[in-house]
């Protein structure tokens, strides 16, 4: 600027409109499109030769200034550029969505579930009654029951005791079986079709008694307390109080003495003297003795048949 101007080096439009360096004397050959240190200020002060004077201010409507839409072109390309790059999956495999990850659960058995069923209880019966607390039964084992005693059979109460325990286990029992005796025998708590405790129950009517429960206690220390309680609570059985029962087996007659006339050893009576012949007697004789006459010559117990 050969006229004396005082603009300041800086960017400034020139005639043109373009940005040009003004370095404070004259234009340069810079220009904003080719300098990249270019300034865009929105005024600036203009030198003399561009023909408006030194000094005065170029006032241009910001929607005019070509840099200003360079800028919002380049910050929107950028901008729609980021929006794009957000939302446009990387891969095939990104496009599509990932299905939520399910835990199934496990496929019903094309058969029906069927409920735990317990094993079948196989009931025993008594097939030979020794007494009220032993009896052999249908599985061919001999039973007796633990810790509790019942009369035998031709003792007072035997008979009482083993109907009830027929009766008891009528429509079968089972065994818990726990020891076996001197004797071979099961020792055992039995209960009936119903659950019900054969030896508690025989306690409890009076017709069994504690003689083993003593000494056996320590083969079935839970039994032997049901049966103290049982004991205690034991009614008299009616059969206490009645006529002692007749024995099963008869006691043999008693016999007389035989006659101081009468030979020993003979039935009927035979006269005593040295010897004598069936001939003389003549008639069968029993021998009850030695038989001096020697009249039972076949031994069959009978002379003279």
């Amino acid at each position: 600027m050969s006229d004396g101007s005082s603009a300041d080096a800086g960017w400034y439009p020139d005639a043109q409109g373009e940005m040009r360096y003004w370095d404070g004397h004259a234009w340069t050959a810079h220009t904003a499109s080719n300098y990249i240190h270019a300034q865009k200020p929105v005024d600036q002060v203009v030198p003399a030769s561009t023909g408006l004077g030194i000094g005065e201010v170029v006032t241009k409507p910001w929607t005019k200034r070509w840099q200003v839409w360079l800028v919002v072109a380049c910050v929107t390309f950028l901008g729609i550029g980021a929006i794009g790059n957000a939302t446009t999956p990387d891969s095939d495999s990104d496009a599509q969505p990932k299905p939520t990850e399910t835990v199934e659960p496990a496929q019903a058995s094309e058969q029906p579930a069927t409920e735990p069923t317990s094993t079948p209880v196989v009931l025993l019966f008594m097939t030979d009654q020794k007494d009220g607390d032993s009896w052999v039964a249908s599985d061919g084992k001999e039973y007796r029951l633990g810790l509790v005693n019942t009369p035998e059979a031709n003792e007072k109460c035997g008979k009482e005791a083993a109907a009830f325990t027929r009766k008891f286990i009528a429509s079968g029992f089972e065994a818990d079986v726990y020891a076996t005796d001197t004797y071979g025998r099961s020792v055992a708590e039995v209960f009936n079709k119903e659950g019900k405790s054969l030896n508690v129950a025989l306690a409890k009517s009076g017709l069994g008694d504690d003689r083993y429960l003593d000494e056996f206690r320590h083969e079935n220390p839970e039994l032997a307390l049901e049966l103290d309680s049982a004991f205690l609570d034991s009614s008299v059985h009616d059969c206490k109080t009645t006529a002692a029962p007749v024995p099963l087996v008869e006691k043999p007659a008693k016999t007389t003495a035989p006659k101081s006339d009468c030979m020993a050893g003979y039935s009927p009576c035979l006269p005593i003297r040295a010897d004598m012949n069936c001939p003389e007697i003549g008639h069968p004789v029993t021998v009850t003795g030695s038989d001096p006459y020697r009249l039972d010559r076949d031994g069959d117990g009978t002379g003279c048949d």
